[in-house]
């Protein structure tokens, strides 16, 4: 047993991770229209899994159509479409900048793709990464990619001149349980890596540029059931979306700081630092909108989906992208 296994079995094992009480949320149902529409785009024949957005403000998206689909940040119109892109649905996907993207899927590899005569093609493709399907995928502090998938592990993928080598692999196996792992969160200003599933959601420190991590804590309270609901709130709260829960974790004191009760389980959140909120949807078609500092829920905005909401994300004009089960992806001004 490694010294990674040995410390998550420990605190997993102990009882001091706090247990705070849970309020009661009670949501405000004001006719306050605080999303409006603006258009919509039918982007996929399945359902949308991650949508992540370019430097320039092009939009790229992943579904279980099993393509990729990459759109004008002003116009919306499609750019690229990669049909194909996996053998099964494509589950995520990480931006490294302008150029370089890579994805993850139900097939158990990672593709990493390359900007070639303004267009992306296929550079590297790892076979077989994991024994179960990739729920998530990051670059670290270098060309590095970190990896996790419902098959317990998080592995460390090192990328050189079109080759790809398998630095770390650490399995987090503690209960007979799933130990499903959904999400992963970079605070590389931290040198801090957030790990998130149904083990819990677990710090780990990053050393070596990415080379190797390092298990700081776990949160076992802190069930983390999607790959879109780990988010950074500000310089130190982080907040985990699971079912019919969020749990907000202070990053500085090593502990869940705040518990609130939701009416769904959560898919995805998005946070808007400079406006003070989080916005957050799940399995409903309902967006639940937060302040960041006292956390009272301001509203919940009803149906602005056919299907289940599987996240959100922020443009780079500053409108809100939702997506769905129901193929779309749709456009919203925030009006606060």
């Amino acid at each position: 047993m490694n010294n990674n296994q040995s410390n998550i079995n420990q605190a997993i094992n102990q009882s001091k991770i706090d247990k705070l009480n849970i309020n009661q949320l009670e949501i405000n149902e004001s006719k306050i229209n605080y999303l409006k529409y603006i258009s919509s785009i039918k982007a996929h024949k399945n359902w949308i899994k991650s949508v992540k957005i370019f430097p320039s403000g092009n939009i790229i998206s992943v579904s279980d159509d099993k393509s990729i689909k990459i759109f004008n940040g002003l116009n919306y119109k499609i750019i690229q479409n990669i049909e194909n892109a996996h053998k099964k649905g494509i589950i995520n996907l990480f931006i490294k900048n302008e150029n370089n993207f890579a994805t993850c899927s139900d097939d158990i590899c990672i593709n990493i793709w390359t900007k070639k005569e303004n267009e992306f093609i296929l550079n590297i493709s790892i076979t077989k990464a994991h024994n179960g399907r990739i729920t998530n995928l990051i670059y670290l502090l270098n060309d590095n990619i970190i990896s996790c998938s419902n098959d317990s592990t998080i592995k460390i993928w090192e990328l050189h001149n079109n080759k790809y080598q398998l630095l770390t692999s650490i399995k987090i196996n503690y209960n007979n349980f799933d130990n499903y792992i959904n999400s992963l969160l970079l605070l590389e200003d931290k040198n801090i890596l957030v790990s998130s599933g149904y083990n819990g959601t677990i710090i780990w420190k990053i050393y070596e540029k990415g080379m190797n991590i390092e298990f700081i804590y776990c949160f076992k309270e802190a069930f983390g059931g999607c790959w879109n609901g780990l988010k950074r709130i500000d310089d130190d709260r982080i907040i985990v979306g699971g079912e019919k829960s969020l749990k907000v974790i202070s990053i500085k004191e090593i502990k869940i700081i705040k518990s609130i009760e939701i009416p769904f389980r959560c898919n995805g959140i998005i946070t808007i630092e400079e406006k003070g909120i989080f916005l957050m949807g799940g399995w409903s078609k309902d967006i639940l909108i937060f302040r960041n500092d006292n956390f009272e829920c301001l509203c919940r905005i009803y149906n602005i989906h056919n299907e289940y909401i599987v996240g959100l994300c922020e443009l780079k004009n500053g409108l809100i992208l939702s997506f769905s089960g129901d193929t779309t992806m749709k456009i919203w001004s925030l009006n606060l």
